[in-house]
């Protein structure tokens, strides 16, 4: 019992830091800074995994109880999001068709990089 409450007040102290960070100036939500915070002491071993281990496999087997409030208020929104619906669904396609363009590009680059410098003819 005692993993598992170090565990949440670590999960829980290090959103809350984020948090605060933000409201410090820093232009990233407070809940990615607490993320890359996250990381980043699990990279360094400042936080050790099994520390956490126990509180985050709660959260992840309950994601989707995380996101019931979320849907609920998006019901909620019914009629204005209906009366946006192209401008929502134009504004999808357009970014979903950017992170593709740009994932597979960025890939193409990295993995293949003598491809893109392909010898010039005759030389």
């Amino acid at each position: 019992m005692f993993d598992f409450i170090r565990g949440l007040a670590i999960i829980v102290a290090i959103f809350l830091i984020g948090g605060w960070l933000h409201t410090l100036g820093v232009p990233i939500p407070g809940g990615v800074l607490g993320l890359l915070l996250f990381y980043g002491a699990l990279l360094t071993g400042a936080l050790k995994l099994r520390w956490v281990d126990r509180a985050a496999g709660l959260f992840l087997r309950h994601m989707v109880l995380l996101f019931v409030p979320l849907t609920v208020g998006l019901m909620d929104l019914g009629p204005i999001l209906s009366r946006q619906a192209v401008a929502i669904l134009a504004s999808l396609v357009v970014s979903f068709l950017a992170v593709l363009l740009t994932t597979g590009l960025l890939a193409r680059w990295l993995l293949h990089p003598a491809a893109a410098e392909t010898p010039e003819a005759g030389q």
